[in-house]
């Protein structure tokens, strides 16, 4: 970050020495240094934050009430409760799928191993989202790169002769670098917030259903 900082202040001064117009008085300013870089990592940022944004708002209708459900105890639990809880619940609540599959199949041995498969590939759709943001993530960075090693070469290929061009490649190195950046803390923390929150939800619900298919077993062994 202090060689980022620095690299601004040394394009503002030589903007000023060059007699350009520009000058960083303002965020879109200094955005204006980078010369085309911005519109890739720009586009990059907008269909990231769109990911994250859809897979948090999908997963706040979908975990709806959940703590119907997920307070109750599957070892205490009785089965007027637990169909009272089943039907408060939306249908699109994971623990309402989740227990009615296992109430459906509780007779068969492998029916913990299906809910359970069942949770993992709705999961699954979170991480193919946190797979997306992840490539973006590079993308941006690289794009970054991209746009540092091209700055670098047009100040080695201008040689001192023209100030101006100088300025460009400084501009160019120096900005393209600090979005990809900006763009990188953004879109990192947040994804790893959504799939941390989503994470728990379905951890708990594992526990969940496997107490639950304890005690069904246990019931089915007492009442044969």
């Amino acid at each position: 970050m202090h060689m980022i900082a620095t690299g601004l202040w040394t394009l503002q001064e030589a903007a000023s020495n060059a007699g350009a117009s520009l000058t960083l008085s303002s965020f879109w300013d200094m955005v204006g240094y980078a010369r085309g870089f911005e519109y890739p990592i720009g586009l990059v940022f907008v269909v990231g934050l769109f990911f994250i944004c859809t897979a948090y708002v999908r997963a706040l209708f979908q975990w709806k009430s959940h703590k119907i459900l997920s307070q109750l105890n599957p070892n205490d639990i009785h089965q007027d409760t637990l169909e009272e809880a089943l039907q408060r619940t939306p249908e699109a609540n994971p623990y309402r799928k989740a227990c009615e599959k296992m109430l459906a199949g509780h007779q068969h041995k492998n029916t913990l191993e299906y809910v359970l498969q069942y949770i993992d590939l709705d999961h699954e759709r979170y991480r193919e989202v946190d797979r997306y943001i992840n490539a973006a993530v590079y993308v941006v960075l690289s794009l970054g790169l991209l746009g540092t090693l091209l700055g670098i070469f047009v100040l080695f290929t201008s040689s001192g002769r023209h100030e101006s061009s100088d300025l460009v490649g400084l501009g160019i190195a120096v900005v393209s670098t600090l979005l990809a950046l900006i763009v990188r803390l953004i879109l990192w923390p947040a994804n790893l917030f959504v799939q941390a929150w989503v994470r728990r939800r379905y951890h708990h619900l594992k526990e969940w259903c496997t107490m639950l298919a304890l005690k069904l077993a246990r019931e089915a062994h007492n009442n044969p």
